[in-house]
């Protein structure tokens, strides 16, 4: 199922961040809001970024943004939306809160999209399933939309119903890349840890 009609891209931002005390998205690191720093990010690799939050909160940002069809039915609500407003084949959706993502990681991504016969390309480390810095094929819409109607609100627990590519964590290693892409922020203590990192790898 390899893409023959472009990729988009989406970046959640819809979060309450309720255990950071403060809106993730506008959060700053390296003088840029994380919101911003996932945007440029993705937009080399894609036809156009999209934000999946409440319009309201981020229209001055200069980026288009769709509202959830679900609010605050969580990730997969989010995914679902950006799925069925997509005009793309693959959509990549990454969220605001994996700060130390890398172009590198995103070109991998891409490479496998173009190359896969399967439904989605999600990355797997040793904590598990990487679902927010994953690649989804349109037709997973159904599905999605499906599991979001019945209450379920875990993206990863959809991949028996899908055909995943997975790029492990010896092809990561490979590509010169390391599991830190995927650590989060969520909480003041995250946020300290992320910025001694950045503040490491530069």
């Amino acid at each position: 199922m390899a893409s023959q009609g472009g990729i988009n891209g989406f970046v959640l931002a819809g979060g309450k961040s309720s255990r950071m005390g403060q809106d993730k998205a506008l959060m700053r690191l390296g003088g840029k809001l994380l919101v911003l720093r996932a945007t440029e990010i993705l937009s080399p690799f894609v036809r156009e970024v999209t934000l999946l939050a409440p319009p309201a909160r981020y229209r001055d940002l200069g980026v288009p943004v769709v509202a959830d069809k679900w609010p605050d039915d969580g990730p997969l609500a989010a995914v679902c939306t950006g799925l069925l407003s997509s005009s793309a084949e693959w959509n990549i959706f990454l969220a605001c809160d994996l700060p130390l993502i890398s172009q590198q990681f995103i070109q991998l991504l891409v490479r496998r999209v173009r190359a896969t016969r399967s439904e989605a390309v999600v990355p797997r480390t040793e904590g598990g399933w990487q679902p927010l810095a994953a690649a989804y094929h349109v037709c997973c819409r159904t599905a999605f939309a499906q599991a979001v109607v019945e209450g379920r609100r875990s993206i990863f627990r959809l991949f028996d119903e899908i055909r995943v590519d997975e790029i492990r964590h010896d092809e990561m290693e490979g590509a010169g890349l390391s599991e830190v892409e995927f650590v989060n922020v969520n909480t003041p203590e995250d946020w300290s840890r992320i910025a001694a990192l950045f503040k490491g790898a530069r």
